[in-house]
């Protein structure tokens, strides 16, 4: 598995355990939502580590974002 396809999974990990949209995500994350699909889709990202700090991190929760950001859409 290359370092592009395990980041892939973290963040659709991340990402399915909070039940957002790729949408929601990249707006909390800041990121374009194309930025954000490419990730997912296993193209890479310039700063995995910086990303992997973010969605581990438990002031940047998916609970305390979701929370914080009432624009951001939940998965039904």
């Amino acid at each position: 598995m290359t370092e592009n396809e395990k980041l892939a999974q973290e963040v659709k990990a991340w990402r399915a355990k909070g039940g957002i949209t790729a949408e929601s995500a990249a707006k909390v994350l800041g990121i374009p939502k194309r930025t954000f699909e490419g990730i997912e889709q296993g193209r890479g990202f310039p700063y995995p580590v910086l990303l992997r700090v973010a969605i581990e991190s438990k002031g940047l929760s998916l609970q305390a974002m979701l929370e914080d950001s009432p624009r951001v859409e939940r998965r039904r």
